[in-house]
């Protein structure tokens, strides 16, 4: 597709974990500490799943600790709910952002594109983060918001709904496979950040070394 009919981009669609900010050793230290509290048995593997997972998911890989009974036990919901609550009294403390966090999303609201966090964290701990990078945000797209998390289409596809805006006019900044699947499959181009290219053989995905790797003309240009 050439530059004569490509739609200019409008609008970043951000992931947040891993892309905007590092907060998963904080998720991962309260996920171990709450459920041993509470006798289960945490495997590495266990800490592994929690990356990235939905909101459902997590309340899976507590309940298979043993800590408690399944995941539609209203203690699993409370377990999380702590776990949640740590996180998010931690980002308040002192936010976890990585490097060229606030200097890319405060150049992007320069510019004057819409930009939204699409996300499976909790809304306030989300809401913590779009703070403390100067609420630059025109939507919030959370765990708490969405019947069905990534790898699903419904996140992104919710945050084009929101923008009223078609997914050749967004792109998507990513760390993740399930997260660029999400994306990917609302047709909207991806920009990866770190890592060997998720899906190889996708021609609508550009992978750089890092957030700070990340500039406007990449962000406007890297599709045409």
């Amino acid at each position: 597709m050439g530059l004569v009919d490509t739609p200019y981009v409008r609008a970043v669609l951000w992931d947040m974990d891993g892309t905007l900010m590092d907060s998963q050793p904080i998720w991962d230290e309260s996920f171990q500490r709450r459920c041993e509290a509470l006798g289960g048995t945490v495997t590495p593997d266990m800490v592994a799943a929690i990356k990235g997972a939905s909101i459902r998911r997590t309340h899976e890989v507590i309940a298979s600790t043993g800590a408690t009974s399944g995941p539609d036990d209203p203690a699993t919901a409370q377990v999380f709910a702590t776990i949640a609550a740590d996180v998010e009294a931690s980002v308040k403390a002192n936010p976890p952002l990585l490097p060229g966090a606030k200097e890319i999303t405060s150049a992007m609201a320069e510019v004057g594109l819409a930009q939204v966090i699409v996300t499976q964290s909790p809304r306030p701990i989300v809401e913590s983060v779009a703070h403390a990078l100067g609420d630059v945000f025109v939507e919030l797209v959370t765990g708490d918001d969405v019947a069905s998390g990534k790898p699903t289409p419904v996140p992104y596809g919710t945050a084009i709904e929101l923008l009223g805006l078609s997914p050749q006019e967004c792109v998507a900044v990513e760390d993740s496979a399930t997260g660029a699947a999400s994306a990917r499959s609302n047709d909207v181009y991806v920009i990866q950040i770190g890592g060997t290219k998720v899906f190889p053989g996708d021609p609508g995905i550009t992978v750089v070394k890092n957030l700070a790797a990340v500039t406007p003309h990449l962000l406007l240009w890297a599709q045409r």
